[in-house]
């Protein structure tokens, strides 16, 4: 399966930056997914995590909420041909330079208008979730706005089935977890009780 164009930079930082899409190409990218900013020049590719989705509204928009049964085709129409985009915020996770994959943040962000890829491949895939180094850069983020246990839920369980039902490596994450929070308790067990729910479902259980 290979890599799906889906949006362009809006807007960016070292720390992460947000998507601008339409609604028609909203099918594939998900809460948790790995993207990858992907410049058509020689700067690095710069990784991330979606952990936010955020649909604007606009005037017509809250005028038809108000009307009573507003015709379909004009929903449609403002679905399919509206102007303002659906907005993802995307944490960044690690960035590519000169055929290596570095799991820190970029020396610097994408631009405007880059394009957007979601993170099919399954080659690409497991060679940058080997390692399990990126994951500090998630749990960095605790206390502020993104959904750290549920974002790592969601990624555990989409890299689990894109690298085919790979349940060794969600317990190598379970097990990098363990050993990053064990100084942080309070974060550790609603994290693991999260994730372990998640694994449930996988057929898997902490501590095999």
């Amino acid at each position: 399966m290979s890599n799906l164009e889906f949006g362009r930079i809006l807007r960016a930082s070292t720390a992460g930056f947000a998507v601008g899409c339409r609604v028609g190409e909203l099918q594939h990218p998900a809460f948790g997914s790995l993207v990858k900013a992907q410049p058509v020049d020689e700067r690095e590719a710069i990784y991330g995590l979606i952990y936010d989705m955020h649909i604007d509204d606009d005037p017509l928009v809250r005028r038809l909420v108000l009307a009573e049964n507003p015709p379909e085709s004009v929903i449609n129409d403002q679905r399919d041909n509206r102007l303002l985009p659906i907005e993802m915020s995307v944490l960044a996770v690690g960035y590519a330079q000169n055929g290596a994959i570095r799991h820190s943040l970029p020396p610097r962000p994408p631009l405007n208008l880059d394009p957007v890829e979601l993170c099919q491949e399954q080659t690409e895939i497991i060679r940058f979730t080997d390692n399990l180094g990126y994951l500090r850069l998630i749990l960095r983020t605790q206390g502020g706005n993104v959904p750290v246990d549920q974002l790592l839920v969601a990624h555990i369980t989409q890299v689990h089935a894109l690298r085919g039902g790979d349940d060794a490596w969600a317990m190598r994450v379970i097990n990098e977890l363990i050993e990053l929070l064990r100084a942080n308790y309070d974060v550790l067990i609603p994290t693991l009780e999260a994730v372990s729910d998640a694994l449930s479902d996988l057929q898997l259980t902490i501590g095999e």
